[in-house]
């Protein structure tokens, strides 16, 4: 039974590291929505240069969330991807993800489509596939106060979660820390 465990903790890593390492080292030159322009470059070993766990279900992981926090205007980006076939893991639409910050008295956010047409990325990419997404994002047009996230040194360890059909998926604790620019 030993064996068995190891066994499968190697192939869990195995295909983890496999998804990480074939991330985004790249340079790139994007708009804000305040129509600032600017390049940089990203040293991120994931699809989205953000920080990636292991999402739990019932039966074990269910997919990798990757979490990616800008540090220029405190705003969250969320990405679902099956682990075994390293694809989209969609959600509905209406699928809320809650991101509780534990060293912060558990102050959560919520994060949702951005909308129900296309759920665009930063980078335009279209997120929806027969009414499903696998993007989240806050604040969005919510109007609420993100402030709090805002700034090169932020740091907090978090838990990303939501429910479907009356199962809890969640990650473990991580350290959240900002992509910079």
């Amino acid at each position: 039974m030993k064996n068995l465990h190891s066994t499968v903790l190697f192939t869990i890593l195995a295909v983890q590291t496999s998804f990480v390492s074939a991330g985004s080292n790249h340079d790139h030159p994007h708009t804000h929505a305040d129509g600032q322009s600017h390049s940089h470059k990203h040293d991120y070993k994931t699809p989205h240069a953000g920080i990636e766990k292991p999402l739990w279900g019932l039966d074990g992981i269910e997919a990798y969330v990757e979490l990616k926090l800008h540090d220029d205007k405190g705003d969250l980006e969320l990405w679902l991807t099956n682990w075994k076939e390293i694809t989209p893991y969609d959600l509905p639409l209406g699928t809320q993800i809650t991101v509780t910050f534990t060293e912060l008295e558990n102050k959560t956010v919520e994060l949702n489509v951005r909308n129900k047409a296309k759920n665009e990325d930063e980078d335009g990419q279209v997120n929806i596939r027969d009414n499903k997404t696998n993007y989240f994002i806050f604040p969005g047009d919510t109007g609420v106060d993100a402030s709090f996230l805002i700034g090169k040194g932020f740091s907090s360890d978090v838990i990303v979660s939501f429910e479907i059909d009356g199962v809890r998926y969640a990650t473990s604790s991580f350290t959240l820390t900002p992509h910079t620019h």
